[in-house]
């Protein structure tokens, strides 16, 4: 008899996550591919038929989640998705179930009629988690992208997409890896002078974490502003350029030095948002993180004296073999396979 596995796929505009399970429900392997999909749709179907044949021996049922709808490369979202479906329906092997923003699970047909309903549709899977939580009431998703708040017994309906969330300060479009440095400050201290940031996509802020050793990129598959990789060298360099200068060996440290000047902004971006949908009342706040930018928000939480919860310890999971910060980095991947066996 075939042995069965369960998929968790999070398709996103920057990163598609597959989380794997076996059919006891441990989690048995994790997979994170950088995949532009604005610029080269074509990978994501590659790693479509990569994960299927890495599974062919079993019984495959994929459970899928889609964020990247929104990506410029299609004329609506409405259009991104209708196409991410026909893709997972032709690359993707074994059986298929789309999650939508009513917390139910439906197949393709259903799906392509009805497109609307999956929508940006991963934050919805922590919400449902988070209301199951007793000593957290608020996660903060920070990603490579983009951040979420998410907050106990959270409307779906009032946030039902990005326009609605921007509006409510449950979405900040700002993240740890590809947000231009242009786009969080429009200036900066450096070499005890106040200088404007060249308004160019010159660096991002994975250039910032690469420098800080906030995030490791010898584990990812990144690339910067200038496609070129994230090695220290070419961050500095792209760093420098952001405020108009060749790199410099000598002024390493002045560069350092606004790294974490550029940390704080970002930290600042995310805590005015925390602010806001507490109405500055911190006290409230008992905080766990996902997402790439754990880090930033643990940091945050201990600055300005938030409780803090490290999610980890709510063993939710029974993980097997993989590491589980790489599993809580990427936890809608596993939460779309462990919601639909919870609802079912």
């Amino acid at each position: 008899m075939t042995s069965k596995i369960f998929l968790g796929w999070d398709i996103g505009g920057a990163n598609t996550k597959v989380c794997v399970f076996d059919e006891n429900f441990n989690i048995i392997d994790m997979h994170v591919k950088n995949i532009t999909i604005w610029s080269n749709f074509y990978n994501l179907n590659n790693f479509f038929k990569y994960i299927s044949s890495l599974y062919s021996s079993y019984d495959i049922y994929n459970y899928i989640t889609i964020t990247a709808e929104s990506c410029d490369n299609f004329k609506s979202r409405h259009a991104g998705v209708n196409q991410i479906l026909n893709n997972c329906d032709f690359y993707i092997s074994g059986k298929k179930y789309y999650y939508t923003n009513d917390n139910l699970y439906i197949k393709y047909d259903e799906a392509t009629a009805n497109t609307e309903r999956l929508y940006s549709t991963n934050w919805m899977l922590t919400s449902h988690y988070l209301n199951n939580l007793n000593e957290i009431n608020l996660i903060i998703d920070m990603g490579s992208t983009t951040t979420d708040f998410i907050y106990k017994n959270m409307s779906i309906k009032d946030n039902i997409n990005d326009y609605s969330r921007l509006l409510n300060n449950t979405l900040l479009y700002a993240g740890v890896v590809r947000t231009p440095l242009a786009m969080i400050s429009e200036k900066i201290e450096f070499s005890s002078c106040t200088i404007p940031l060249i308004k160019e996509v010159f660096a991002t802020t994975g250039d910032i974490f690469n420098i800080t050793n906030d995030i490791d990129f010898s584990k990812l598959d990144y690339s910067g502003a200038d496609n070129l990789g994230y090695t220290k060298n070419n961050s500095f360099i792209r760093l420098s350029r952001s405020i108009g200068l060749d790199y410099d060996k000598k002024n390493e440290q002045k560069l350092i030095h606004l790294c974490e000047s550029f940390k704080k902004i970002l930290m600042n971006l995310v805590l005015n948002n925390i602010r806001l949908l507490y109405n500055d009342n911190l006290d409230e706040i008992s905080l766990a993180s996902v997402g790439e930018g754990r880090f930033l928000v643990e940091d945050l939480a201990i600055i300005n004296s938030i409780k803090y919860k490290d999610i980890e310890k709510e063993n939710f999971f029974s993980i097997k073999n993989v590491d589980d910060k790489l599993v809580y980095k990427n936890l809608t991947s596993a939460l779309v396979v462990m919601n639909y066996f919870k609802i079912k």
